[in-house]
Parts: C-alpha cells; sequence; structure tokens
C-alpha cells in the first residue's frame, strides 16, 4: 500500500513539474507574439473602439455610455454638438433610458428612448452613411448628429 501511494506521489510530482516547464515555454513565445501582434496592429491603425453598424445600436451604445458617465466614450459617439447637448442636459436619471422605438427619414435613423423615471422622451438621430459603412466592419465614429428632448 505504501510503495503504491509513494508511486503515485512521484508521478503527480513528475507531472507538475512538466507541466510547469511546458507553461514556462509556452509563455514566452506566447508573450512575444502578442506584442508582435499589436506593433503590427499598430502600424496598421487599427481601432480601438467598436462602433456597430446598426444605427439602432450604434444609439443604444451612446446612450449606455451617458447613462454610465463615460465622457470618452460618447464624445467617440457622438458629433461635438450632440456630446455637448447631453453633458448640458445632464445625467441625474440617465441609467434610466428605455427605447421606445424608432423611424428614418433623409439619411437618418431616429430612435426614440423614454426615461422610465421622469417620463421624458429623447430622440437621438444617427447618420445612416457613417454608420453603415460597408467598407469598415468596425462603423465609424461621431455617427451620432442630433439629439432632442421633449418632457
Amino acid at each position: 500500500m505504501k510503495i503504491t501511494i509513494r508511486n503515485r506521489a512521484a508521478a503527480l510530482a513528475i507531472a507538475g513539474a512538466a507541466g510547469l516547464t511546458g507553461i514556462g515555454l509556452a509563455s514566452g513565445p506566447a508573450i512575444a507574439a502578442d506584442a508582435a501582434q499589436a506593433e503590427s496592429a499598430a502600424s496598421v491603425g487599427t481601432q480601438s473602439v467598436y462602433y456597430p453598424t446598426d444605427t439602432t445600436e450604434y444609439a443604444d451604445e451612446l446612450v449606455k455610455a451617458w447613462g454610465a458617465g463615460n465622457t470618452s466614450r460618447v464624445e467617440a459617439f457622438a458629433s461635438e454638438d450632440v456630446a455637448d447637448a447631453l453633458a448640458e442636459h445632464g445625467d441625474d436619471d440617465a441609467t434610466h433610458w428605455k427605447r421606445v422605438g424608432g423611424d428614418g427619414a433623409a439619411g437618418t435613423a431616429y430612435v426614440d428612448y423614454e426615461n422610465t423615471v421622469t417620463g421624458e422622451k429623447m430622440a437621438v438621430g444617427v447618420s445612416n452613411k457613417a454608420v453603415s459603412n460597408p467598407d469598415n466592419e468596425w462603423g465609424t465614429a461621431h455617427g451620432v448628429h442630433k439629439v432632442q428632448f421633449e418632457g
């Protein structure tokens, strides 16, 4: 019985050591590969922010960023005028917006929201051309060019 336990303990110790050695060998090249990929990606100008190519999702991302108080993300998704209007409006109840509909006209998709606390309504205008860019799978920045509040 004691021999079996010793044999199993020895086998586990050998397997553990081999596993750690394997991890050590694997981590070196993987880290180097990650660094090389990051350098390569930087040289081709990759985009660090994902912009949806669907206008409704794009508007939702802006509203989520605004609700979270993420000013830099709001500024990435919105034009300067829209970012200023949202900042001026304030974000006291910004986490309570619910999408209630939408429509489109003249190259702009309007996504409608209602605040579940205040009852206020907001329409977000998203440029179809800027967001639905078929040459760019990541979408583009500053696609929201209009915001309007009611009530």
